[in-house]
């Protein structure tokens, strides 16, 4: 069962899923990117074994500027949402990509696309750019 319109509204308020109400639009939440970009960056080394911790060298945290981010052709980054969210128990989110950002063949969700229930926090965006083209992601 998928919960929209007011059913939804009444659980947000109800459950104080988000403390910013203005995220509610009929059928879903729309969130928004946080400025802190996760880079996986293994400098010439490119393979690690599943299930071995990613090297601390390899990460990159970065600071989106005003100007945006450019996400290369086929490459990914991790980010979260800039809200905090909490799932009550009994309950489960899906994140979707907005459709505008589909169209370019960018997503957010590459294979974690769920919000379990009782989970609180930013919600971890795996933001992929699968389109022969470089996208600019704005703050």
């Amino acid at each position: 069962m998928i919960i929209v319109g007011e059913n939804l509204k009444a659980l947000i308020e109800q459950h104080n899923i988000t403390s910013d109400k203005k995220l509610f639009d009929e059928t879903s939440l729309s969130l928004s990117m946080d400025r802190e970009i996760i880079l996986y960056d293994p400098s010439g080394e490119c393979e690690i074994t599943y299930g071995n911790a990613i090297p601390d060298d390899w990460v990159k945290t970065v600071r989106m500027p005003d100007e945006g981010f450019v996400l290369p052709s086929k490459s990914c980054i991790l980010s979260c949402s800039r809200e905090k969210i909490v799932m009550p128990m009994g309950y489960f989110g899906l994140l979707q990509t907005k459709g505008t950002l589909a169209r370019l063949f960018v997503s957010i969700t590459s294979c974690d696309g769920q919000i379990e229930a009782g989970f609180s926090g930013k919600v971890t965006f795996e933001i992929t750019n699968m389109s022969n083209l470089n996208i600019r992601l704005l703050p």
